[in-house]
């Protein structure tokens, strides 16, 4: 990371329809931004030197998980990363998990709720 990030964006890209439609939602919305929003490597959370410098590069942060298991959110529990937006998708939208690719119309809500949260997030800066 070269500069400071108005808001970073990690999202579990688990292996469901509501995974897939975060991940496309995020990259959406990134194209959309791309002075402001960054998708960053929610694996890399574990990495000290990267930790760090999520902390030190990104104004505020967003983690999105697919599923009720809430990976993301125990993660970063557990690396004590904290968050300034969290997004719980199956529950949000009163959906099952899928194992399967998401329909477009999942697609456009996922994207409605994530580009939501995201602006909010934005505009109190």
């Amino acid at each position: 990371m070269s500069s400071l990030y108005k808001l970073l964006i990690f999202n579990c890209y688990g292996g469901c329809a509501t995974g897939v439609a975060a991940s496309k939602a995020c990259i959406r919305i990134w194209k959309e931004n791309p002075e402001d929003v960054k998708i960053g490597c929610l694996p890399a959370v574990i990495v000290p030197w990267k930790f760090k410098e999520i902390i030190k590069k990104s104004k505020k942060r967003i983690l999105i998980d697919a599923c009720a298991v809430q990976c993301g959110k125990k993660l970063f529990q557990r690396e004590g990363m904290s968050v300034d937006g969290y997004l719980e998708l199956t529950t949000l939208l009163g959906i099952k998990k899928e194992k399967r690719l998401p329909l477009k119309q999942l697609e456009e809500k996922v994207y409605e709720v994530v580009n939501r949260e995201t602006s909010t997030l934005l505009d109190k800066m």
